[in-house]
């Protein structure tokens, strides 16, 4: 193997892959003008649905100027969690009213918290000169584009990362520093390995998907968990064809050969067990009942993904079209 130009690279990777991450990348903390410019026409045709807080002016400046963080980055240390587990794909494929792989467990910013809190302590502990801050969906800095520029991961004509070993199915969290620590190896990076396929593309209902982008409007997952301004169900709503899906979607990823085909015969498996399914989604009278209490919801989904959108949204969400 290739030493590295920052040798303390290796020493960083050694912390992060010692807690669980998967993927580890090294890049500049800056975002590149082609993507700042993208950004730019994605919030001005408000693509970006209802997610108002994406396009005001303070969180627009911290994402394109991560000096306005309190100090300034020169690099960003970019992490990647499997959540992929056997258990959540037999799951999904039998359930009904269909949810996320990824919300099935506990949050997943409650855990890469902690995970990241162990690795900054030993960082501050090694580099007491230098600053450091993680991102866990936290800071309005755009993580997947850093992820992207480190070069251990592509991004795939669906707009998710993607790993040729591990597939799509990870979690992101990014750490900011000061200090410089280059770009990651080159025998570590990765090259767009999407061709001609346009499964992700074909199998979306709503038409969300072009080649590289994404109408975040149109896109189920936001549909049925950022759309929470109406509780009740609305024509407008019932509109789209979610396809049983009531909280996230994965259908681009499902049909994905680096899922389907790769990921699945590597057995690529979580190594957090707060990131398996909870044992109530196999509970005969879950996910079959439909509507749920207050208190019902909060015994089920508390610490989970889905109790950010609360149980008006949950209930909102179990009305599906008779042909889905």
């Amino acid at each position: 193997m290739t030493m590295p130009p920052f040798p303390n690279q290796v020493q960083i990777k050694s912390l992060c892959t010692k807690v669980g991450f998967s993927l580890v990348g090294f890049t500049k903390a800056e975002i590149p003008k082609k993507d700042l410019s993208y950004l730019e026409t994605w919030i001005a045709e408000k693509k970006y649905g209802n997610m108002d807080w994406f396009a005001k002016d303070h969180a627009i400046a911290i994402r394109n100027r991560f000096e306005n963080l309190g100090f300034t980055p020169r690099s960003a240390i970019c992490l990647g969690f499997v959540y992929r587990s056997e258990k959540a794909e037999r799951l999904v494929s039998q359930m009904d009213r269909k949810v996320s792989r990824y919300a099935l467990g506990t949050d997943y910013h409650i855990l890469l918290r902690k995970k990241g809190n162990q690795i900054l302590k030993e960082l501050r502990s090694l580099y007491p000169e230098s600053h450091f801050r993680q991102s866990v969906d936290s800071l309005p800095i755009a993580e997947k584009i850093l992820t992207r520029e480190s070069g251990v991961v592509w991004q795939g004509k669906h707009t998710n990362l993607i790993h040729p070993k591990l597939g799509s199915y990870f979690f992101l969290s990014v750490i900011l520093t000061d200090l410089e620590l280059g770009e990651s190896p080159p025998e570590e990076r990765t090259t767009d390995h999407c061709g001609s396929c346009r499964r992700c593309l074909d199998v979306c209902p709503t038409n969300a998907l072009e080649p590289y982008q994404l109408d975040a409007s149109k896109c189920i997952s936001y549909l049925t968990i950022e759309d929470r301004n109406a509780t009740e169900v609305t024509d407008q709503f019932l509109k789209w064809d979610r396809r049983s899906w009531v909280y996230g979607c994965d259908l681009c990823q499902e049909v994905c050969p680096w899922n389907e085909g790769i990921a699945k015969r590597n057995q690529v498996e979580t190594s957090e067990p707060g990131f398996l399914p909870r044992e109530f989604w196999n509970d005969p009278s879950f996910p079959s009942k439909e509507f749920l209490s207050e208190a019902e919801f909060k015994e089920y989904f508390e610490n989970s993904p889905i109790e950010r959108i609360g149980v008006s949204i949950w209930n909102r969400n179990q009305v599906t079209k008779k042909n889905s």
